[in-house]
């Protein structure tokens, strides 16, 4: 809860810049200007309480409360990005052109910050319901036969999510002709019990050795009987901080949980994944599942692990918002290899938050674990 109240008073802080920039370009009266910041909280309070509305409300009552609530986030995010461009721009000009000033707090410049702001909101509304696949190949004399492997990460489904798009999201995968996928966290995001129909849609992806995954934060925020219940829904099986070994295939398959809070979790992460690995053979080809891109080189590395799976990042979601993002995360996503390791971060299949991405598109990964000689090594 104290996440989502940070969350508030940081939209509150924007919607508050950008009506005071459109009081100064549409020279609102005073009256006017009070009604409007009446009408700002008003909005602020309404997303306040999408969080606040009971989990046991029809999802048709709380699928548009989001939808309008977390829209209006994502709206209001490039409002505030392009009035603090435009005020920039407005006090700089007043030194190199001051006759440009008064353009640049006019109306005509409140209907182009409008303008810009409605078509970066389609665009990213689009952008978030074109999920890229991102492959690889690896090859090892560990492995005894061809695996290809399909990961999905951040999907969070709930009141966001709509039918349509996951439907998509499976014919997707089964395009990859897997035989393998794995549900790398955050995969729940709210109203669990509700789940059901969208987790069963899953299902259909049937790969051959099996769905499996681990819990990402959401799912820790969620609560985990409820959480995997959901993956008992899709049909996958949790790996929560265990291992299994693949049958005829020289591979092995470990999940470690994400620790459910914020903060510095390496250390955390790092004693989880030493834990799970301690009970596996080094003569199997390793696959790590770990839904923050952490500790892949203080512990996934030294323990020869081939590859490890992660999302979590979204890759920033929003351009340029990304940039804070990236200052708490060095792997954003896509592939990173280094000695012989290999580490692969999903931007996430999803969402959170505002329903859009914004040069950040979602994706899946595949990988191709391929065999080789022993002499060619990995």
């Amino acid at each position: 809860m104290r996440f989502y109240v940070i969350f508030t008073l940081i939209f509150m802080s924007m919607l508050l810049v950008v009506l005071c920039q459109i009081h100064r370009q549409a020279r609102q009266s005073r009256r006017a200007y009070v009604l409007t910041l009446l009408g700002g909280l008003f909005v602020s309070l309404f997303l306040a309480s999408t969080r606040l509305m009971p989990e046991t409300w029809p999802m048709y009552l709380a699928r548009p409360a989001w939808w309008l609530g977390y829209g209006t986030f994502g709206v209001v995010a490039y409002l505030f990005l392009y009035q603090v461009l435009l005020f920039c721009a407005e006090m700089l000009s007043r030194l190199a052109w001051p006759r440009l000033a008064p353009v640049l707090r006019s109306p005509r410049a409140l209907l182009f910050v409008i303008a810009l702001t409605l078509i970066t909101v389609v665009v990213g509304v689009r952008e978030g319901g074109n999920v890229r696949v991102l492959s690889r190949q690896i090859h090892s004399a560990k492995v005894q036969q061809p695996l290809r492997v399909v990961v999905v990460s951040d999907l969070h489904l709930g009141a966001l999510t709509l039918d349509s798009r996951v439907e998509s999201l499976v014919r997707l995968v089964q395009d990859q002709s897997p035989e393998l996928v794995l549900l790398v966290g955050d995969i729940v995001n709210d109203h669990p019990e509700t789940l059901g129909p969208q987790a069963t849609l899953l299902r259909a992806m049937k790969p051959r050795l099996g769905m499996f995954g681990v819990f990402g934060n959401h799912e820790r925020y969620e609560g985990d009987a409820r959480s995997a219940q959901v993956f008992r829904w899709a049909g996958a099986e949790l790996l929560r901080n265990r291992a299994v070994t693949l049958p005829g295939t020289g591979v092995e398959l470990l999940g470690v949980d994400d620790p459910g809070r914020a903060g510095d979790v390496v250390g955390d992460i790092a004693r989880e994944i030493r834990s799970v690995a301690a009970g596996t053979d080094p003569a199997s080809f390793r696959i790590l599942m770990n839904h923050r891109p952490l500790a892949w080189r203080e512990a996934a590395q030294p323990l020869g692990i081939e590859v490890m799976f992660s999302g979590h990042t979204h890759r920033g979601q929003l351009f340029p918002f990304y940039l804070v993002v990236k200052l708490f995360n060095q792997y954003m996503g896509g592939w990173y290899e280094e000695g012989g390791a290999l580490l692969g971060v999903s931007a996430g299949a999803g969402f959170w938050g505002p329903p859009m991405r914004v040069l950040a598109p979602p994706d899946i990964l595949v990988l191709d674990v391929l065999p080789a000689s022993p002499a060619a090594g990995s």
